[in-house]
């Protein structure tokens, strides 16, 4: 029975350590999970007042873009309403999405027209572009292609001539609709057209003027009366032959027309002298070169006129004059007129000596080619002559 009792005293004790053990854990384990669920707290806490920051943050930079969405909406609004092309937003099936006020007097058939009234329609349908030529553009925009086009619009208030441009939106890849851009270019073309015959008046009284020089020049030397012109109408020839620019073309006519304007200070006797002439009054003809170009130099002409003349008696070796220029020295335009000049002077009857025909002239420029003549200017002479170029009677 002690036994029993013992038995049960031992039990009981290790019963007991045991509750008193597992009482203890609990107590610890429920401090560190309060001492844990405390830190917890505490970060989330910190993480909650940070991210209601960065929301703040980022609702306020939000806030800013949406200011700067609207204001810069408002700023293109205003721009596209006041631009002075007019601007046409097509969509995928090319009905108007919006127009702006420019695009509206281009098109409206009357100023009582309304831009709501044309949003909406097909652009085809709309008078201006219901023509032939248009739906084929059109289609272009949708295989975004670019396009350009002229139209005349009319209505009650004007008439007016409008370059149109398209441009294709594409979203990835895909055609969306276009923009039409309608300048009104009418004052500009009649400003161009007044402008280009302006020129031709000019360019008319220019040539006048220089025709009237030419003529003073050759009436007080019957003997080569004519020269001029004729010198002026194989030069043009070569000229276009070479296909210089027309600049240079133009210069090479007018400057060979009054190439010999500088005989004007030669004595009329030396002129029309019967037999060979002395080296002193040879001395006295080759001055013209100098005169010519001391009387025209005065002249702004657009083109280099007074050189011209001044080097139309040079030579590719240095043995011209008046100033011995060689080659690259001398103007095309100068080694133009001194093969027309060389070529009618010998094929024209002369006091001191009668015309010696087309045959020996060309002969002479070849013989010369590349040491007094320039030798594309004599090739393109020669081509010339070979075609059937003749001198007008």
């Amino acid at each position: 029975m002690e036994n029993q009792i013992q038995a049960f005293v031992l039990i009981s004790s290790i019963s007991l350590a045991l509750f008193i053990l597992i009482g203890v854990y609990l107590i610890i384990r429920l401090k560190l999970n309060d001492i844990l669920l405390k830190k917890s707290e505490e970060k989330l806490k910190n993480f909650n007042e940070t991210l209601q920051y960065m929301v703040a943050e980022k609702t306020e930079e939000v806030q800013k873009s949406e200011k700067k969405f609207r204001n810069l909406y408002e700023l293109n609004k205003e721009v596209l309403e006041n631009s002075p092309a007019g601007i046409i937003k097509l969509n995928r099936k090319h009905e108007i999405d919006y127009m702006n006020q420019e695009s509206l007097l281009l098109l409206s058939p009357g100023d009582d027209e309304n831009t709501n009234d044309l949003i909406g329609q097909l652009i085809s349908r709309i008078p201006q572009f219901n023509r032939s030529g248009w739906a084929s553009l059109f289609n272009q925009l949708k295989k975004g292609n670019e396009i350009e086009g002229e139209e005349t619009f009319s209505n009650e208030s004007k008439k007016a001539i409008v370059k149109i441009k398209g441009v294709p939106i594409l979203e990835e890849r895909i055609y969306s609709g276009s923009v039409l851009l309608l300048n009104d270019n009418t004052e500009s073309i009649l400003a161009e057209e007044k402008l280009r015959r302006s020129f031709r008046m000019l360019q008319k009284s220019t040539e006048d003027i220089i025709q009237a020089m030419s003529y003073t020049s050759e009436i007080r030397d019957p003997y080569t009366a004519g020269h001029q012109k004729k010198v002026c109408e194989l030069a043009e020839a070569i000229g276009k032959e070479m296909n210089i620019t027309e600049e240079q073309l133009q210069g090479v006519k007018f400057a060979a027309m009054i190439h010999d304007i500088g005989k004007i200070s030669v004595p009329s006797d030396i002129l029309s002298k019967p037999g060979k002439i002395g080296v002193t009054e040879f001395e006295v003809v080759k001055s013209h070169s100098q005169t010519g170009y001391e009387l025209l130099d005065k002249i702004n002409f657009p083109w280099p006129i007074s050189d011209i003349v001044h080097q139309h008696h040079e030579r590719l070796d240095g043995s011209g004059y008046p100033n011995g220029l060689k080659e690259n020295d001398i103007l095309l335009e100068a080694k133009i007129i001194a093969v027309a000049d060389t070529v009618e002077a010998m094929t024209s009857h002369r006091p001191y000596r009668p015309a010696l025909g087309i045959k020996i002239a060309l002969e002479e420029i070849t013989t010369n080619r590349g040491k007094y003549f320039d030798s594309n200017v004599v090739d393109a002479c020669t081509s010339i002559f070979d075609n059937g170029f003749q001198f007008s009677t």
